[in-house]
């Protein structure tokens, strides 16, 4: 009986100890401003991509002087096609994201018919990969690879983008 106690006082000292190791840690929403994500034409029928790219100091954007992301994972994205005198009909969207040290990460999908002025918001991935790299960056590119029914379209195509972000922070 003896061994048993002292093998679970060395276990929840060890617990403690651990527990006590880590940093404290907070959890924070973030929001990107509204970015324009923009493809060139001519477009042509099936999948087009269009980007945008965010560029930051994370010490503004959070705040903070001395701050580090530990974890970060995006939670909704909000696009909205702009209007223009002709659009060409368009459907669905797979959005990913890519950083100096991030390599290019599925982030979520819309699937249904995009009308201008209408905002969607893409269904986000259940599982990510920590994004926290992106943030030391400074710098992160959006994609929006969406699908054009026409045959093909010779002008511009925009977006409206809005990010937001859980940020874990150290």
């Amino acid at each position: 009986m003896q061994k048993h106690l002292i093998k679970l006082a060395v276990v929840i000292f060890i617990f403690v100890g651990l527990a006590g190791c880590t940093g404290s840690s907070t959890t924070q929403s973030l929001e990107t401003p509204e970015l324009q994500l923009s493809a060139e034409g001519p477009l042509y029928a099936g999948a087009n991509s269009a980007t945008a790219t965010w560029e930051f100091d994370l010490k503004e954007v959070l705040g903070k002087t001395d701050t580090e992301v530990s974890e970060a994972k995006i939670t909704s994205v909000e696009v909205v096609l702009t209007a223009a005198d002709t659009l060409p009909a368009m459907e669905k969207m797979v959005f990913e994201m890519t950083s100096k040290n991030t390599p290019m990460t599925r982030i979520g999908l819309y699937e249904g018919k995009i009308t201008p002025g209408q905002p969607f918001a893409l269904t986000i991935a259940a599982e990510q990969e920590n994004l926290a790299s992106a943030f030391a960056d400074g710098k992160i590119t959006f994609v929006g690879d969406f699908d054009v029914l026409d045959e093909e379209y010779m002008g511009n195509v925009a977006f409206t983008l809005k990010v937001k972000f859980e940020l874990g922070t150290n």
